[in-house]
């Protein structure tokens, strides 16, 4: 499958998608083109690999940015892994073999996530593992292939989501530990069932196919700094 780069101006911010070249020479122009100095030195010192996906995904995210009029200074990561940006800045980065999103937001109030996966069935049936009985019971009669759809899309808004939830929890967050109920419109509802007890926060989940992708963006924040809207937590 060939997929295209891409930029939208989504509900949760702006999003880029930069296809990824074959080749980690091509990988190598690719952050010699697009990135600072210091994020070459960083990805240099990555297996190839994951230098491919953090190469793309830092791209994408300075070409996001610059459509919101930013910069940024170089953009390693914490240790959480996720990408450090400036104050009032809020971003989040996910990738496959051959493309890296990322999702960026003026935001000081909330976090964001994104998360992208290719938009084919997988081989394995992982939803035992990862849906709660109410999201398995929104599957119940569909046929194969789209059940097999519907799976990897909560799996992928769950990915969005503990993104966004990682800033203030700061631990792995298991799969049963989320409900994520998805509309045919591209939005859903997010239930918490956090076993430390965490929150309250306020969720907000958006979906969409784009080419070959399903896309996930999550937005999440303390309930006491996102005044009017609806709560989850």
């Amino acid at each position: 499958m060939a997929l295209r780069s891409f930029d939208r101006t989504l509900h949760h911010g702006r999003c880029v998608g930069v296809a990824l070249p074959a080749g980690e020479a091509a990988i190598d122009a690719l952050a010699l083109e697009g990135l600072l100095p210091e994020e070459r030195v960083a990805a240099s010192a990555l297996s190839p690999a994951r230098r491919r996906g953090w190469v793309g995904g830092r791209v994408a995210m300075r070409r996001a940015l610059a459509q919101l009029g930013k910069t940024a200074p170089p953009i390693l990561a914490d240790d959480r892994g996720a990408p450090v940006l400036p104050p009032g800045i809020a971003g989040s980065i996910s990738h496959k073999d051959a493309v890296a999103v990322a999702l960026v937001a003026t935001e000081d109030a909330a976090r964001v996530g994104i998360d992208v996966e290719l938009d084919q069935p997988r081989v394995r049936d992982i939803a035992a593992k990862v849906l709660r009985p109410e999201e398995l019971a929104e599957l119940d009669g569909l046929p194969a292939p789209a059940r097999a759809t519907a799976v990897l899309l909560r799996f992928s808004a769950k990915e969005a989501v503990y993104k966004a939830l990682d800033p203030y929890v700061r631990r792995y967050v298991g799969f049963l530990e989320i409900a994520v109920l998805l509309s045919n419109d591209g939005t859903g509802e997010v239930r918490p069932h956090l076993r430390q007890g965490e929150g309250p926060f306020v969720f907000s989940v958006r979906w969409m196919r784009e080419e070959g992708l399903l896309l996930t963006t999550a937005r999440v924040g303390p309930l006491r700094r996102w005044r009017g809207a609806s709560c989850s937590g």
